[in-house]
């Protein structure tokens, strides 16, 4: 009765077990396969958000003599004239028994004789706890691919499944082909195939590439343009983006740079911690260039702070009734903190005013209001200042011939 009963699993899945080494995007793109190096070498690994883990594949020995003296397509029927990645490319009973006839007695199942082949066998896990082949569990690979458009090109099974032909038993997908080789005709400076990304990987119905997955984010490798999505790529970003655009709006739209460079949403702990906006004053003042290593004063400050009515550009309705320098005793005159602050940093000063700012006190009587913004003894050394650049003396002083006749 057991024995019928494995003959009826057997027969309901006519073998058809998944060799997932051997099926769907035999010559795939994909992320995160591994980092860069040699795709005849090293770890072969691939992406489990292209190809998610799969069950019950056939163990083959591709390194076994008889094995490598067959063609490909004598086990793999049909992988040439395939053209999509969800076709099962996997060895089918028939295919084996030429071979192999003398172990498919299903009256002498064991677990030596069928479990070599049939990985599970002979462990008691079928439906009432005996033997049993376990049917394939292969969810369908997140890539478009054509065996059929690469064979027609004259593209060898080894130029993409390298080394397969050297393995034993293949464990899983291990030797699919990794995306820098695919990158070595899809890509680079003079592709000779598509290089559109989506001509490989599932688009979304705008053409961007879908990147996001239950089982995780599908993230470009590090040797493409520097383009990992590593804990170190917010800060490096921004020159990833200046050099290679185009391929970030593979994936991503405008939103998803807006959204944080306006200030919508927040990097998070990733980069500041959750009060930072009430202390980043007193961070930008002590650190300003750790500030500007991501952020530009005339642009990501000033528009922030003008948008939330705390600059002096901004809009008369919503501008904040509160200071945001200390008061005019300390900060205009006492001790003349503004004038020590823009000496050390006018770059930031100008984050939020203009030279009319300036110009509106300092500029002598007609211009301003007549303060002198110089230190005791500066006419001995006005001419030479003069000279080098007599526009910042006009913006104050206008008549720079009378001047001149001051500043020697």
């Amino acid at each position: 009765m057991a024995m019928s009963r494995r003959s009826a699993v057997l027969s309901a899945s006519g073998v058809l077990v998944m060799l997932v080494a051997l099926v769907s995007g035999a010559f795939v793109a994909f992320f995160g396969a591994r980092a860069a190096g040699d795709a005849h070498s090293g770890d072969l690994s691939v992406s489990p958000i292209v190809f998610p883990a799969a069950e019950g594949f056939i163990r083959a020995a591709h390194d076994h003599p008889a094995h490598q003296r067959l063609r490909c397509e004598r086990c793999h029927v049909g992988a040439t004239d395939s053209t999509r990645a969800a076709d099962v490319l996997a060895p089918r009973e028939e295919n084996c028994g030429s071979c192999h006839d003398d172990l498919m007695d299903r009256r002498l199942a064991s677990a030596e004789r069928c479990g070599y082949c049939h990985e599970g066998y002979g462990t008691g896990e079928g439906a009432r706890g005996e033997s049993a082949v376990r049917l394939p569990d292969r969810p369908q690979p997140r890539i478009h691919f054509s065996h059929q458009v690469h064979a027609r090109n004259g593209v060898r099974c080894l130029a993409c499944h390298a080394r397969v032909d050297q393995e034993g038993d293949v464990p899983g997908a291990r030797h699919l082909p990794t995306m820098e080789s695919c990158h070595r005709c899809h890509g680079g400076p003079s592709p000779t195939a598509p290089s559109a990304c989506a001509t490989c990987h599932v688009a979304l119905p705008d053409g961007r590439v879908r990147s996001h997955f239950p089982e995780g984010n599908l993230d470009p490798p590090a040797w493409l343009m520097d383009m990992n999505h590593d804990p170190d790529f917010l800060v490096r970003h921004r020159w990833v983006g200046a050099d290679n655009g185009e391929a970030c709006a593979s994936c991503h739209e405008e939103n998803d740079c807006s959204d944080c460079h306006d200030g919508r949403i927040r990097p998070g702990n990733r980069v500041h911690p959750n009060d930072y906006l009430t202390i980043h004053p007193q961070m930008a003042r002590r650190d300003d260039h750790q500030c500007t290593s991501c952020h530009s004063t005339q642009s990501f400050c000033l528009e922030c702070h003008a948008r939330l009515g705390i600059s002096s550009i901004s809009a008369p309705d919503v501008r904040s009734p509160s200071r945001y320098h200390p008061p005019p005793s300390v900060w205009l005159r006492g001790p003349v903190l503004h004038g020590r602050e823009a000496r050390r940093s006018m770059t930031t000063c100008t984050s939020c005013h203009t030279e009319n700012d300036c110009v509106g006190c300092h500029g002598v009587s007609g211009i301003g209001s007549g303060i002198s913004p110089h230190p005791p003894g500066f006419r001995a050394n006005c001419g030479r200042l003069l000279r080098s650049n007599d526009r910042a003396c006009r913006s104050c002083h206008g008549d720079t011939a009378a001047l001149a006749a001051i500043c020697r």
